[in-house]
């Protein structure tokens, strides 16, 4: 990888990475202006700007546009606004940068901010206030409003709604174009690019398009406010939410904490190994998660705040769980540099496994890569740890056992008043422990027996085990978050020691994935077998909260994650609502070694048959495919209707998977554009490809707060049926175009090898034959037109989920 940084002759400042390995390239501007920084008379207005450019510029408007090219491109795009910073941004597949550039900049330089568009996009955003308005992290960090003095911008409303824009769109339309004028030029604006392409062409690419925006011609005014606490810091908030504690820190412009120091706490803060301070907190019962973030940063000062989702709603657990925290704070002090270095490299491991655009949003957003020599790292983090002090802190203790009045912080009404922080019963401090660690290898013992355990060639060195519960034995929500809880310390131990295990659901399976040195990867997978075939109460117990706040979110989730998250339960035939945990000896696992030695698979074989399951048994039948249309309703919190329609391939053939993909590229832009444009039916409006427990299919979903679920399905039949004539008219070029950007798309590995041996494992394990340029090559115009016909035909039943019963 090969970084450089330049600034154009406009004076726009550029950062670039050359991956000559990635398969998709991204584009991120961050403009150093939000919400913060429009006019007092208009709130929201910086968030309906970030929304109305999507509509249209100069010269990309229709399809043409940047939402509606990308989607048919199969891009991610997206933005977002912040207190004084917002970004746009999308990654796509790398021959297609240059397109998708040019609209991004076209896009925010010359942006058409319709009338009609600036009315639809009103509508959306009041749409998602009122959807704000329940969600807990949301109001938790609005709440911090009501503990600062100033900056007054903190304690204003700025999500925006119908009530605050007004029935004015003439005057709004000349706001928003006066905002584009006063914050939309080089001196505000930051460019990143990455890609495979040379730093040569990058740079090349930037100068063609970003000289566009204006140069600077003054100094932007800066928020002169300080951020100031005022007298009240404690407060409760009432919430049948999970009860939770927010501590917060004010540090003062003139100490603006080092991103990489904010990336190093990170990733101290939320090390699940032995001895951590996580570890700690849920030993004594106070809290299975920690996170950290920063909510607000700007040239007057930052805000980092530190999460914790508590056990339960004592304020005992509450003021525990802080006493904890305080505690690990001054242990960070012993945190030797050579013991900084190596938190460092630990926290390498997750960023390079993020995507392209999610690697330039970390970057952007305040936690980067750690690229600083020891001596800087050091000196950022004292200072750092130098302002994390009492004077500082602001707590927020969320919980149901409080009858607080209503109070307004920026438009939102919540249940906040002033407590007295309890005082804390002596607790046992626990001695917290830094990596790395002088340990002595433990001896391991290898059975006799062994499980017959295939070895799949890889181009990596170094093994990665995989297992999965085989499809005949489905593995239920509260068997999975047990073992989750089980293997937390062990996942941090391997990390410790340049390994990496996970436990976690992709594409709807659930994989535990093990990599590293041939004894890394022997005596994790020692240690987490001994783990799940002894495992003690107290993990249990959190297996047993981590299942029900994960059942509760099924329910109060925003209401089209709620039945995303079902699908994959409901395809594998996984039981659903409260069950009783399988006994684990009783669950199938298919499981295969990639890459690695002789002596690895010889080792792992034998250790797997003291695996608490069955490995790799034949006999096991896979479920029988499924006859008959399924519509299933899950209730959810949210009043907003919800449907999600799930199409599955009507033959597992290859041509038939390249030819959903193919109709799932076509309908993707033209299903936004119907429902979500021209109708404006709700804010979530998606359709795209997904594989799903190893189905693939087509996915619809559409949320909506003036729709009901029945309108909603109907529309949705509708549009499969019309599409019939768009697929009908298609031009031998355009479809010789889909079949070759998808011919790319799947000839381009993944650049990292977790994800590669990942993306091998499931194509494996899915029930249509693996993508292949010959299946691509194979399929006509023609073939893709009769498999629109069996879609519209129902020729596989359909899955329906919705949140309301449907009539028909």
């Amino acid at each position: 990888m090969m970084q450089k940084r330049l600034q154009l002759a406009n004076g726009l400042r550029v950062n670039l990475t050359h991956s000559p390995q990635a398969s998709h390239a991204a584009a991120l501007f961050h403009l150093s202006a939000g919400s913060h920084h429009e006019p007092s008379a208009w709130p929201g207005l910086a968030h309906l700007f970030e929304h109305v450019v999507f509509a249209g510029s100069q010269h990309y408007q229709g399809s043409q546009r940047l939402m509606s090219w990308a989607q048919a491109e199969g891009a991610r795009l997206n933005a977002t606004t912040l207190p004084t910073m917002t970004a746009w941004f999308f990654d796509i597949a790398a021959p297609k940068l240059d397109d998708g550039f040019a609209r991004l900049v076209d896009m925010l330089a010359r942006p058409l901010l319709a009338a009609d568009s600036i009315a639809q996009e009103m509508a959306v955003i009041d749409a998602e206030f009122k959807m704000l308005s329940t969600d807990t992290d949301t109001l938790c960090e609005a709440a911090l409003g009501a503990a600062l003095i100033s900056p007054t911008a903190l304690t204003r409303f700025h999500v925006g709604n119908l009530a605050h824009f007004g029935q004015d769109i003439d005057s709004l339309q000349q706001a928003l174009s006066d905002y584009h004028q006063q914050y939309f030029h080089s001196g505000n604006l930051t460019l990143w690019l990455s890609g495979p392409q040379s730093v040569e062409e990058l740079a090349a690419l930037a100068t063609q398009y970003a000289t566009l925006f204006p140069a600077a011609q003054e100094k932007q005014s800066p928020l002169t406010q300080p951020l100031t606490l005022g007298h009240e810091r404690d407060f409760s908030m009432q919430s049948g939410a999970t009860p939770r504690l927010q501590l917060s820190f004010t540090l003062p412009e003139t100490h603006r904490p080092d991103a990489s120091s904010l990336t190093l706490l990170r990733q101290i803060l939320t090390d699940e190994a032995q001895n951590s301070l996580l570890a700690a907190l849920r030993t004594q019962g106070c809290c299975d998660t920690v996170q950290l973030s920063l909510p607000y940063c700007s040239e007057n000062g930052s805000i980092i705040s530190i999460e914790m989702m508590l056990n339960d709603a004592r304020p005992e657990t509450a003021a525990r769980a802080e006493a904890l925290f305080q505690h690990g704070l001054r242990h960070l002090r012993t945190v030797s540099p050579l013991q900084l270095h190596h938190y460092a490299n630990l926290a390498a491991q997750p960023f390079s496994q993020l995507t392209p655009v999610d690697k330039l949003r970390a970057t952007a957003f305040g936690f980067p890569p750690i690229e600083q020599s020891d001596a800087e790292l050091l000196a950022g983090w004292q200072s750092l740890l130098d302002q994390l002090k009492t004077d500082n802190l602001t707590r927020l203790w969320v919980t149901p056992n409080v009858n607080n009045s209503t109070r307004c912080v920026q438009g939102f009404e919540l249940a906040l008043a002033p407590i007295t922080w309890p005082a804390v019963n002596a607790i046992d401090l626990p001695k917290l422990a830094f990596y790395p660690q002088n340990s002595v290898p433990e001896r391991l013992y290898f059975p006799a027996e062994k499980v017959g355990l295939p070895q799949i060639k890889s181009e990596y060195s170094e093994g990665v085990l995989i297992l999965s519960p085989a499809a005949a034995t489905p593995l239920t929500l509260r068997n999975a978050h047990q073992m989750q809880a089980s293997l937390r310390a062990i996942v941090g131990d391997c990390a410790h020691r340049g390994g990496s295990l996970s436990f976690e659901r992709y594409q709807g399976q659930w994989l535990l994935q093990l990599s590293g040195t041939d004894d890394v990867i022997l005596s994790t997978l020692n240690a987490l077998i001994v783990q799940l075939l002894t495992m003690p109460k107290t993990l249990q117990d959190q297996g047993e909260r981590q299942y029900l706040l994960a059942e509760k979110a099924l329910q109060s989730d925003i209401a089209i994650r709620c039945l995303l998250n079902q699908l994959p339960r409901l395809l594998s035939g996984e039981a659903t609502g409260e069950s009783e945990a399988t006994n684990f000896s009783r669950l199938h696992w298919n499981a295969a070694l990639y890459g690695g030695s002789s002596g690895l698979l010889e080792g792992i074989a034998h250790l797997l048959s003291r695996f608490p399951g069955h490995i790799n048994d034949e006999k096991v039948q896979a479920r029988a495919p499924r006859a008959a249309e399924v519509k299933s309703i899950f209730p959810t919190d949210s009043e907003d209707a919800a449907v999600l329609l799930f199409c599955p391939l009507p033959e597992q053939t290859a041509v038939c998977l390249a030819a959903w993909r193919i109709l799932a590229s076509f309908f993707e832009p033209r299903f936004f554009q119907r429902l979500r444009v021209e109708q404006n039916m709700g804010y979530v409006v998606t359709c795209r490809f997904m594989q799903s427990a190893g189905e693939s299919g087509i996915m619809f979903a559409v949320q909506s707060p003036s729709y009901s679920a029945e309108r909603i399905y109907a529309e949705i039949q509708q549009f499969i049926v019309d599409m019939q004539d768009i697929i009908l008219e298609t031009s031998p070029t355009l479809f010789a175009e889909k079949c070759s950007a998808l011919r790319h798309s799947i000839e381009v590995p993944a650049q990292d090898k977790l994800e590669q041996t990942r993306e091998r494992w499931l194509s494996a394990h899915a029930y249509a034959p693996l993508l292949t340029a010959e299946a691509i090559s194979s399929l006509t115009l023609s073939t893709l037109q009769h498999f629109q016909q069996q879609l519209v035909q129902k020729t596989a039943p359909w899955w329906i989920l919705n949140n309301q019963p449907l009539l028909k």
